[in-house]
């Protein structure tokens, strides 16, 4: 459902338009590429990050790792199949996105495989000696095209007249 939401939306975002999404782990960690090299076809992935399995905890009372993807929509769809659309391993052997194991710095947190109702599963521990919003604005800087894309400052008074 994640997957078929982001591809649909993207075919609506005018080409060079950023679209941001927050989604579950499994767009990026599922097995099957398929719906990756969908979305890669519409658009650029300019930057993800991994987000620890605490982050909505507090407000949705749920402990999930979800990732933040931000796309740039391409003028016409291109037979692409990037790197990122596919699984590599990260230095402990957990099997996840390869844009996460060549981007480290993305995610804010641990992959640590953990016990769930349905058997073991990778999840991004939080790094608790920083505080995430820290983290969130460092991991950020990264974004490509992060001036449309990743905006850290509230509006300015004479923005907003």
């Amino acid at each position: 459902m994640h997957d078929y939401f982001l591809v649909k939306s993207l075919d609506k975002v005018k080409a060079g338009g950023i679209a941001a999404f927050i989604t579950s782990k499994s767009t990026m960690d599922k097995k099957n590429p398929s719906a990756r090299k969908l979305m890669a076809q519409r658009g650029e992935l300019l930057g993800a990050i991994r987000l620890p399995n605490t982050a909505f905890k507090e407000n949705a009372g749920t402990e999930v790792t979800s990732d933040i993807l931000f796309f740039r929509k391409h003028e016409r769809m291109l037979d692409l199949e990037p790197d990122w659309v596919h699984l590599s391993e990260n230095e402990n052997g957990i099997v996840m996105n390869s844009y996460f194991v060549e981007h480290p710095e993305m995610v804010l947190g641990r992959m640590e495989m953990v016990s769930t109702a349905y058997g073991k599963d990778a999840a991004c521990l939080p790094d608790v000696s920083v505080p995430l919003p820290e983290q969130l604005k460092k991991a950020g800087e990264y974004i490509t095209g992060r001036e449309n894309a990743f905006r850290t400052n509230s509006m300015e008074n004479d923005e907003m007249q």
